[in-house]
């Protein structure tokens, strides 16, 4: 994986390169010539080491007394961030900040997370993680809450209570991914609809019209509705989506009860199976989110769910649809809306030599006026429920428009800080049992005793009980 040789705002960023330390653009290192194919846990646990030692990857200057290295970010996120505000920290606080490049896939870096903090590394300092590894990774995390004086409470309800694990804030929000319905306006105009669907049973009847309509009129590709039906870590969202929606519960309580084996999951998933080969290709069974974006900006489907990240592809000049499709929330069911919400946190590891100073970073990062910053100038959604009524930040996200009344309730999360440790397996069975109704090879009610079973197998303590 090659980086560009590029200067930002003259800010100097460097790498492994202590030969030429005044140097304002990138220098290629030999560990970081390694593609991304072959970085190995035992190749980044050296990078770790080193970075223990002092050797700074990519580090943003003037240099303070004290320097905090950061692990998660892209070249281009990283990059930007001194624009959005981080040359302001470092000038205020004296405090040098260094990054450590992502790498390999979401489970290739919580492997090298969990292997770094394992170790007690006291480098990186600061992680940013995906929403679903806070409790996973919540032991080896500072508690963030003795060190916060901004109220943490603005944040999302849902997302802050995914960050709190046994009673402990062991991340904060850091931007926010959430699920949405996409819509062709044109096609609901053409045929007569003055709003996108508001409940799953109309969703149903208007994405069969309005693919019977264009097919024919010619458009033998076309489909009402895509999502993601293959068995992954995204089934996983969709179906915890129809089953809040249905009033089935959300897999597991807090108390570690399991809520599986019951009637109205059962109707949810006999729900979206009808959707394959009807309203929805049979290939949707083996859809990820690529898959699903392809087929709705190639202007061959009425739906789409997708996350809110899809709304600039989809606005994009390869993009069919880009001045023919709006988005909304997710359809009801009988037991109400069920919104998915994902995106990227920042915590603190508890090895860390300067924990102050790094719970002051991730708060500072995530504050009022960095997720402003942020919003306005890439695009991302906030954490913070003010920002929701932010003019600025409703003409630069137009799609935040979405969220701006949306219930509490109506927020989920999958039940990875109840999991913890145990949430990678607990959502393998449940996606794989899905999967299984979606194709037939199995019955709800069989496939959710069998799940209900697997699940109580695991025996699963919520964290802090």
């Amino acid at each position: 994986m090659f980086w560009p040789r590029d200067c930002y705002g003259g800010v100097k960023l460097f790498l492994l390169d202590r030969a030429r330390p005044g140097k304002k653009c990138l220098a290629l290192s030999g560990l970081q010539r390694l593609s991304l194919g072959t970085y190995s846990v035992c190749a980044l646990l050296m990078i770790a080491g080193a970075v223990r030692l002092g050797a700074p990857l990519f580090a943003l200057e003037p240099a303070g007394k004290i320097t905090l290295t950061v692990a998660g970010f892209g070249y281009q996120a990283a990059a930007s961030l001194p624009g959005e505000g981080l040359s302001e920290f470092i000038r205020d606080t004296g405090i040098q900040v260094q990054f450590l490049p992502s790498w390999g896939n979401s489970a290739d870096q919580l492997e090298v997370i969990l292997r770094t903090l394992d170790r007690h590394f006291p480098a990186p300092d600061v992680y940013r993680i995906d929403v679903i590894w806070p409790g996973t990774l919540h032991q080896h995390l500072l508690d963030l809450g003795p060190y916060l004086h901004n109220d943490p409470r603005q944040h999302l309800p849902e997302l802050l209570k995914n960050d709190t694990v046994a009673g402990r804030i062991v991340s904060l929000p850091f931007y926010l991914n959430a699920v949405m319905l996409f819509y062709r306006t044109d096609l609901l105009k053409k045929y007569g609809y003055r709003q996108p669907p508001k409940s799953w049973d109309e969703l149903k009847k208007m994405a069969a019209r309005i693919q019977r309509g264009e097919r024919a009129a010619g458009h033998s590709s076309f489909w009402g509705y895509v999502w993601q039906g293959a068995a992954y870590e995204g089934l996983t969202c969709n179906a915890l989506e129809w089953q809040a929606s249905f009033g089935g519960g959300q897999i597991i309580d807090p108390d570690g009860t399991i809520h599986v084996n019951n009637p109205q999951t059962a109707r949810a998933f006999r729900t979206a199976a009808s959707w394959v080969g009807s309203i929805s290709p049979p290939s949707v069974v083996s859809y990820t989110e690529p898959d699903s974006l392809n087929v709705f900006r190639s202007g061959n489907a009425a739906f789409m769910r997708y996350w809110s990240s899809g709304y600039r592809a989809n606005k994009s000049a390869s993009s069919k649809v880009r001045e023919q499709f709006n988005v909304t929330q997710l359809p009801t069911g009988p037991g109400g809306r069920g919104q998915s919400v994902g995106g990227f946190q920042l915590a603190v590891s508890r090895y860390s030599a300067h924990p102050r100073e790094a719970a002051e970073l991730v708060q500072y990062l995530t504050s009022s006026k960095i997720e402003k910053s942020r919003a306005v100038q890439e695009g991302y959604l906030p954490t913070l429920t003010q920002l929701y009524s932010d003019a600025e930040v409703l003409k630069a996200v137009p799609e935040a428009a979405v969220f701006a009344n949306t219930r509490r309730e109506d927020w989920i999360a999958r039940p990875s800080s109840i999991a913890a440790a145990k949430y990678s397996a607990l959502s393998k069975n449940y996606y794989e049992a899905v999967h299984r109704i979606l194709t037939g090879q199995s019955s709800p009610e069989k496939a959710l005793d069998d799940l209900e079973r697997e699940l109580v197998d695991l025996k699963i303590q919520p964290a802090g009980r």
